[in-house]
Order: C-alpha cells, then structure tokens, then sequence
C-alpha cells in the first residue's frame, strides 16, 4: 500500500507536548500519525513561530475514530 500524504487530514493542533501525548495514545490503539512542527521549523530556520503551530495529521480513513480519541482526552484534562 503507497503511503501518499495527500491522504492524510489535520485532527489537532496545539503544543508539542500536548502532541506527542496524542500521538502516543493513538499509536496504541494502531492509529499511526504525522507531526508537522512549525515551531521547531522556524526556530530552525532563525525565524519565529507560535509554539502552538504543532499539527496532528492522520489518514483519513483513521480521521473519525482519532478525533473521537482526541475529544475523550481532552475531556479528561
């Protein structure tokens, strides 16, 4: 199967912390995920970002049970 990601959709944004504690619970229950980063992006380059500018990408056909995920996390906070 061709791994294109042009398949895949945004289902949060918010801090890198906050991030890689969705991704990891998402990958436990076989959901794998894509971090964009534009923060680290920019500090990289030797220009600013929101620290907020880190994005959850996923397939598509994952999108409904990941943000179903991602709202029962967030509930619990």
């Amino acid at each position: 199967m061709k791994n294109n990601q042009n398949d895949m959709v945004r289902v949060y944004s918010d801090t890198e912390i906050t991030i890689e504690m969705m991704r990891t619970e998402l990958a436990k229950i076989g959901i794998p995920s894509l971090v964009k980063n534009e923060f680290r992006s920019g500090v990289m380059a030797g220009f600013g970002a929101s620290p907020n500018s880190v994005d959850l990408y996923v397939k598509a056909e994952n999108f409904e049970k990941a943000t179903s995920v991602i709202q029962d996390l967030n509930q619990d906070e």
